[in-house]
């Protein structure tokens, strides 16, 4: 068994740093410890190690990494956290666009039949435990200032534009799988729907800050594969090779993201798809290549760099 992590001071930190070879030339030390104490700490700046090499064992420098500066880490933290703004909003949109379909759907079966809103959701309240699990999660997250007076007003008895408004994502794709189970197994409302939990992974991630770049050469686990659908939309770019399809949509965080843009192609309308996917190229063209000089040496970085940024052009020269 380990033995717990030490506190340490930002002095501290920095010289623990220097032992494990990272260098201080184009950040000095005055200025990271500035960084340290007042926009970012140590345990998420460092996670971005994960995506450079360390000496071999033997070498002088072994255990060491080979080519560091603080800068970069430093970099990858701020190009990481504009990236998340763009992914949540991304996944917000498509959210949205869910729910609108739901409520559309169910709406819709009530100017043909007897469904007033309420109904659908009381069959679903029939499902043995989804009632209570779902009411106490809604009471938990969804009864602060902005959710209750709309809580209070219907509780217990929600009709589906109000539950659909109080429900978590991760509920509101239960609720949509049981539409198209019970009501229209022909046409679902959940057209892919089973990217759908990476979207929401994705959108929890992003919304409490999590790292998303810190292991963004990793490779999937074995017993994970790149769905066909993705691999076939990806097939339609022909500025990619076979070779860097076939290795890119193996890492985590390359599929990740091209799950995303392509459920955000299938859910989203034309006009909203133009300005997202614009939106990204720039800042792909901008923000992020602002110090591209910093991971010139990072072969692993700058190739998945490259192969997003083909994907995200495609996508935006389709207007």
């Amino acid at each position: 068994m380990k033995p717990p992590k030490t506190l340490l001071t930002v002095d501290e930190l920095i010289e623990h740093m220097k032992m494990k070879g990272i260098r201080f030339d184009i950040v000095s030390e005055d200025e990271a410890r500035e960084f340290l104490t007042d926009r970012n700490y140590y345990m998420k700046l460092s996670a971005y190690r994960s995506n450079y090499s360390k000496c071999p064992k033997g070498s002088v420098r072994s255990g060491q990494y080979q080519n560091l500066d603080f800068a970069y880490l430093q970099e990858l933290s701020t190009i990481d956290m504009h990236l998340r703004y763009h992914i949540l909003q991304m996944c917000l949109d498509i959210e949205h666009a869910i729910k609108v379909r739901l409520v559309t759907a169910v709406t819709s079966d009530g100017a043909s039949g007897d469904e007033d809103g309420y109904r659908f959701v009381k069959d679903y309240f029939k499902i043995k435990d989804t009632k209570m699990e779902l009411l106490r999660s809604i009471r938990n997250h969804k009864a602060g200032e902005y959710c209750r007076d709309l809580f209070e007003k219907y509780y217990p008895y929600f009709p589906i534009w109000v539950l659909a408004e109080l429900v978590s994502f991760g509920e509101l794709i239960q609720l949509c799988s049981f539409y198209d189970e019970t009501r229209s197994p022909s046409r679902p409302i959940l057209i892919e729907g089973k990217f759908l939990n990476i979207i929401r992974d994705f959108r929890n991630a992003s919304a409490h800050s999590n790292c998303l770049l810190n292991k963004a050469a990793a490779g999937m686990a074995p017993t994970k594969q790149c769905d066909i659908r993705i691999a076939n939309f990806v097939k339609t770019i022909s500025s990619i090779s076979k070779e860097s399809r076939a290795k890119y949509l193996h890492t985590n965080f390359c599929y990740n993201m091209v799950v995303l843009l392509y459920a955000y192609s299938v859910y989203m309308p034309p006009n909203v798809q133009r300005k997202r996917f614009q939106e990204l190229k720039e800042f792909m063209e901008g923000r992020v290549s602002r110090n591209k000089d910093y991971f010139t040496t990072n072969p692993k970085l700058c190739g998945v760099y490259t192969f997003l940024k083909k994907v995200v052009d495609n996508l935006a020269a389709r207007g």
